[in-house]
């Protein structure tokens, strides 16, 4: 594997291993930087119809997109005004209005509470003061992002970079979906990350796709416009990996978001803590069936060597999870040429909690 490295200066420090399993660190994190950002929570194909709708959580924020009456797509938390019920505990379905399976308070399409059992609206109060709470909601690439910071920047400003390396891949409307990979993890959601924004350790942890790497291009180098980490892939075909042909760019957009383009597919996996010690993953598939079988492979190809990596990936994480709270380690080093990703990715991090990532820092 050919890797292009911008070494600068002696080797950085890690962060510490503290920030890796500490409430008061996650606390912060969950405010500086997961509210802050865009996520991915539908795909617009699933939200085409009135009363459509879809739901996840967001570091914590349960949080749901629906396409209203109007035509347009909204965003709310997932809270009643009334005592904190759901009003939808689905991943996905479609309704006529927004009804608490608590206490029954209702709302329409757009988050306009209707009625509230026991009460009388203008009387015991007004309706207007008790509309869902908002989130913002932009859609790209045929998939719909909600953002829980009304100061950010919008979502073309956030992804930066990646809105003209898409134009080089299909468009994922043009591909069929093919399913999702859902796993969670013991491990904090950065110990994932640093894992995922280098090549360093693929020869050792994985040991199928260790055999397609060696004859294979990869350059990796973090983007200011944008604040990811790319991999521009020319890969090598191998049996030991059948899904790998052609030309890909990998992308790990921070704090969580991975895309991986190809010549034939793309997938999308979501990083998202669920506390300071655990993490959960998701990961969505779509396929052009021609191009791949035009290639040599498949959609399962690529679905089986994705889950086989992400099941490798949060192994070696978990492992390292415990050997960060072991109370041994404090820090490391981290190499300017092997690790240049991660050294990007944890910059973010302490620019993040430091109050300071206005502006992305300058690429290492």
């Amino acid at each position: 594997m050919s890797l292009t490295g911008h070494p600068n200066g002696p080797a950085p420090e890690t962060l510490p291993a503290l920030w890796y399993h500490d409430p008061e660190v996650y606390a912060r994190e969950r405010q500086a930087i997961f509210r802050r950002h865009w996520w991915p929570l539908a795909r617009e194909d699933q939200l085409v119809s009135s009363g459509a709708y879809a739901a996840g959580e967001i570091a914590g924020w349960p949080a749901f997109v629906i396409r209203g009456k109007d035509g347009e797509l909204r965003g709310f938390h997932n809270v009643c005004r009334h005592r904190a019920g759901p009003l939808v505990r689905e991943a996905a379905g479609r309704c006529a209005a927004l009804t608490c399976r608590y206490h029954g308070w209702r709302y329409d399409l757009e988050g306009r509470l209707k009625s509230a059992p026991g009460l009388t609206l203008g009387e015991d109060l007004e309706a207007a003061e008790f509309s869902l709470h908002p989130l913002r909601v932009a859609s790209w690439n045929g998939l719909v992002f909600a953002c829980l910071d009304d100061a950010g920047p919008d979502l073309a400003a956030w992804l930066g970079d990646i809105v003209a390396i898409a134009e080089g891949f299909p468009a994922v409307p043009d591909m069929a979906f093919q399913g999702e990979i859902v796993k969670a993890g013991a491990a904090n959601w950065k110990a994932y990350g640093d894992n995922s924004c280098e090549g360093y350790h693929v020869k050792l942890v994985h040991t199928g796709l260790g055999k397609t790497v060696p004859d294979e291009q990869v350059e990796i180098r973090p983007y200011e416009n944008g604040a990811f980490i790319g991999f521009d892939v020319t890969y090598a075909p191998s049996a030991a990996d059948p899904s790998r042909r052609g030309k890909g760019f990998w992308v790990y957009k921070f704090p969580g978001l991975l895309l991986h383009f190809s010549d034939f597919a793309f997938n999308l996996e979501i990083v998202i803590p669920t506390g300071p010690r655990t993490v959960f993953l998701r990961r969505w598939f779509w396929c052009a069936e021609e191009l791949a079988t035009a290639a040599g492979t498949s959609a399962r190809a690529a679905i089986d060597s994705a889950e086989q990596v992400m099941g490798e990936d949060l192994e070696i994480c978990e492992l390292v999870q415990k050997n960060l709270e072991a109370g041994v380690y404090e820090c490391g080093r981290l190499s300017p040429t092997e690790e240049v990703g991660t050294i990007f990715f944890q910059q973010l991090v302490r620019a993040a909690l430091d109050g300071t990532d206005g502006d992305p820092p300058s690429a290492p």
